[in-house]
């Protein structure tokens, strides 16, 4: 028999939906394969494009992505690490882009990572046997080198029905970049905070009427397209890109892979948008000033601690439980076990068969990492 217990979080200023149990401080090297998707997996493309990747792993508290030789433009497809998510949201997340030498910006133009919103692609059979040209939909916003030689950049990717437009701007540094992506109905708002700012400032707006309710979100690096343009997009994307390879079909197979970056990302936060009454009904694209954006979008990014929590019993059980040492639970990633307590649907406490406690005791629950 399993026990559920309901988690509710609730701030007493405003009721926040559980859209920051998503979050993750990259703390536990578990919750990569327990709360993210690989691109790779879900759409069956048997090419991993990253050649490392892990959380806490290469720098503490980090989500590391060092990728091979790959990139996102028009029908090519690289890597990405995400979430499903639905309806309207926030995502914060804050990158290092350095070259692989951890000296320098990424020494290869286009060479860049950062955040990415994007369409699912449904192949039933698999990408392999389904993958059409022509069906890529999605925004990105990236920073590292985008120009070669002329020092790091952003970059900003629209791409529709796999035509990509690009949108590069000069930064003074690819290290402690806050990087931040709205979705606001038919509105995509993306803004930035690099380190020697005070606040956040609206970069880039975009009106995507195609982006359904439900839609993935998350890590994207890219790398080498000097390399990568010397192939087809289908096999650049169902094939690792390394000196490993076998029978390549480059055009320009003396050409050398050179993929050089690594990103490093130090959190991925999670925040439902509150959009104003005076902005209801308003083209945020078009209509909306940068200074009514930022009234609701320019918010400082702060580790999510609610202010309290409280343990439900589910009503279809009728016995409480044991006596036992207090349970510490992180609700982002993994779970520290007292017996058999695992997360389950990110917002809820399953006991297994095994644990039990009698009638009238007290299940405590700590959340790490905050007071």
């Amino acid at each position: 028999m399993k026990f559920f217990f309901l988690l509710l979080l609730v701030h007493p200023l405003q009721l926040f939906s559980q859209i920051q149990l998503l979050n993750d401080e990259f703390d536990d090297p578990g919750s990569l394969s327990a709360n993210w998707l690989n691109i790779n997996d879900v759409e069956q493309w048997n090419a991993e494009h990253l050649e490392l990747f892990g959380i806490d792993t290469i720098v503490p508290s980090h989500l590391h992505m060092m990728p091979q030789t790959g990139t996102w433009y028009q029908n090519y497809r690289s890597n990405l690490l995400f979430k499903n998510l639905s309806g309207d949201f926030v995502m914060t997340t804050e990158v290092s882009s350095t070259n692989r030498a951890l000296d320098d910006i990424p020494g290869l133009q286009f060479s860049l990572a950062g955040l990415m919103i994007r369409t699912e692609r449904d192949y039933p059979n698999g990408a392999l046997n389904d993958w059409t040209a022509g069906a890529e939909n999605y925004i990105f916003m990236a920073c590292g080198n985008a120009n070669g030689g002329s020092g790091p950049h952003f970059e900003v990717k629209n791409t529709i029905n796999s035509n990509s437009s690009l949108s590069i701007t000069p930064i003074n540094t690819s290290t402690n970049v806050q990087i931040r992506i709205a979705r606001i109905s038919e509105f995509i708002i993306v803004l930035f905070k690099l380190p020697s700012d005070t606040n956040w400032t609206v970069h880039r707006r975009y009106t995507r009427t195609d982006f359904p309710n439900d839609i993935q979100m998350g890590f994207v690096t890219y790398t080498d397209w000097q390399k990568v343009n010397t192939y087809d997009p289908f096999f650049h994307n169902s094939h690792e890109l390394n000196d490993q390879l076998v029978n390549d079909p480059s055009s320009n197979p003396g050409l050398d892979f050179s993929p050089d970056i690594v990103a490093d990302f130090a959190f991925a936060r999670f925040d439902s948008v509150y959009l104003p009454a005076n902005l209801i009904g308003v083209d945020l694209d078009n209509d909306a000033t940068d200074a009514e954006l930022l009234g609701f979008l320019g918010y400082d990014s702060e580790h999510y601690c609610p202010d309290y929590f409280t343990i439900v019993e589910d009503i279809q059980q009728d016995q409480l439980i044991e006596n036992h040492a207090a349970i510490a639970l992180q609700i982002n990633s993994n779970i520290q076990e007292n017996a058999k307590l695992s997360l389950h649907a990110e917002n809820h406490i399953i006991l297994d068969n095994g644990f039990t406690m009698e009638l009238g005791a007290t299940l405590t629950a700590s959340i790490l990492n905050c007071p």
